[in-house]
């Protein structure tokens, strides 16, 4: 959690592109450089994708390299330790630090050797201050808030004046990080109520502060800055004025349900850059494709490519929507193993012979608890047709989801998945998020790899296929 905190309190860049593009004819960019103490064999490279990986010698060596047309913030993963290197095309650098203490010891030679040890030196600064708790911070009343905010920015900004002060920086580097004076500080207070509300539970229209001049502040906010989208104060305040319109649609008609389709229609009419369009409309669809699947998005997968201007964005779904081919509709799924309640071996062939509407869920998760109800109802009303409906649980271990089976008297097919996210149905069906829902034909064929929850039309999709089955 404290990592988190920190990302949001102090991160000015979101894992995206930066927008300038200078004349470059070399697109590559090489990191270099020497981890002490690592215990993790690989360390990764990735933006918006991975990129390069390489094995971290003995020594603690090692060495990435890739192309990659813009500049950006790129995170490198080594095991536990987590960092990101603002580099342009053509760049290259080395650095070392010890993985067990890398903010203390960071150091960089090389390209962009500067910008990138003020990032550590800004993210140590707020790390020792203490005021990178963000819930704690969002906490307080009004008054200790603003105080604390303003701390916080401060800090950042001595680092940032430092950084300036008769040096050669990078001109995009520095347009994005003095933009986090601004819209930092604009991004908590749109968060300080829904949070403070949230922790103190206590009404949202209660707590004490100028929600209106905040609000205000939201919509001046400047819709044309390409060269923002990857900071992510900017970025967070940017979908929130699309969130907020999106909301107003859904409100003003009450019969559109498909909050993707909404989203395109507020960013159509906020947006006017073509280039800041495809990208936010790449991340909705990109967002509803990973959960989904393509069998759900194919009027906005269309559409999508029918009016994007952007390649890449067009080149990335492709290679989405690929993987989800081995488990598209009509493909047989393996016949995984599970443990039942009892603690029984049990398999999905024994379902064989029923439609089998599966439900992949957690205890800790809230959405899938909400689910639950409606569940129960639509299994009661199907209790005497050829529908099996499984629950799969991928907790950690067994005793929270035993708990609960037996205090909650849950009962029908109650089965455990070992490895939780790493199970072999979680993986074989890309489990990135729960609950999720899978629907299989008789034969144990996939009918929906994302099959709608029972609070949605879930009946209709039953009904359908019973009758083909008569």
């Amino acid at each position: 959690m404290k990592n988190l905190c920190l990302s949001v309190l102090a991160g000015s860049f979101l894992l995206f592109s930066c927008s300038q593009k200078p004349e470059i004819v070399d697109s590559s960019i090489t990191i270099q450089g020497k981890l002490e103490n690592s215990e993790f064999p690989l360390i990764m490279a990735s933006l918006d994708e991975d990129l390069a990986s390489d094995s971290v010698q003995s020594d603690g060596t090692f060495r990435l390299k890739f192309d990659y047309p813009e500049s950006g913030m790129f995170l490198l993963t080594n095991g536990d330790l987590r960092f990101s290197l603002y580099l342009n095309p053509g760049d290259s650098i080395f650095i070392t630090g010890d993985a067990k203490e890398f903010g203390q010891t960071f150091m960089a030679s090389g390209d962009k050797a500067k910008e990138n040890a003020y990032l550590r030196k800004k993210f140590r600064a707020i790390n020792e201050s203490g005021l990178d708790n963000f819930m704690e911070t969002m906490a307080l009343k009004k008054e200790a808030y603003f105080s604390r905010k303003d701390s916080l920015i401060s800090i950042v900004k001595e680092n940032y004046d430092s950084l300036i002060v008769g040096k050669d920086i990078d001109p995009v580097f520095s347009k994005m990080e003095e933009s986090y004076f601004t819209y930092q500080s604009l991004f908590m207070d749109q968060m300080y109520p829904l949070y403070h509300s949230y922790i103190n539970k206590i009404p949202q229209d209660s707590v004490d502060f100028p929600v209106e001049d905040t609000k205000s502040k939201l919509n001046e906010l400047p819709l044309d800055q390409k060269e923002l989208l990857g900071v992510a104060p900017y970025k967070n305040l940017l979908d929130q004025r699309i969130n907020n319109l999106v909301g107003e649609m859904m409100k003003a008609d009450t019969t559109v349900k498909e909050y993707e389709k909404v989203s395109w229609m507020a960013i159509d009419s906020l947006i006017k850059n073509p280039e800041i369009k495809d990208q936010l409309k790449f991340e909705t669809l990109k967002s509803t494709l990973e959960y989904r699947g393509p069998v759900h998005v194919e009027d906005m997968y269309s559409k999508f490519l029918a009016e994007n201007t952007t390649p890449k964005f067009a080149e990335k779904l492709e290679k989405l929507k690929a993987k989800w081919d081995p488990i598209s509709p009509g493909k047989t799924v393996p016949d995984f193993t599970f443990t039942d309640i009892k603690g029984d071996s049990v398999k999905l062939s024994d379902l064989k012979g029923n439609l089998v509407y599966i439900d992949i869920w957690a205890t800790w998760c809230g959405p899938c608890i909400a689910e639950h109800p409606n569940w129960d109802k639509v299994k009661e009303e199907y209790k005497d047709k050829p529908v099996a409906f499984l629950t799969v649980s991928i907790d950690d271990t067994r005793e929270p989801w035993e708990k609960m089976v037996k205090n909650k008297k849950m009962d029908g097919l109650q089965w455990f998945a070992s490895n939780a996210w790493q199970s072999e149905l979680a993986q074989f069906f890309m489990v990135n998020a729960i609950p999720r829902f899978l629907l299989l034909d008789q034969e144990g064929k996939i009918i929906d790899p994302s099959a709608e929850r029972p609070s949605g039309n879930i009946r209709e999709v039953l009904d359908k296929h019973l009758e083909k089955a008569v």
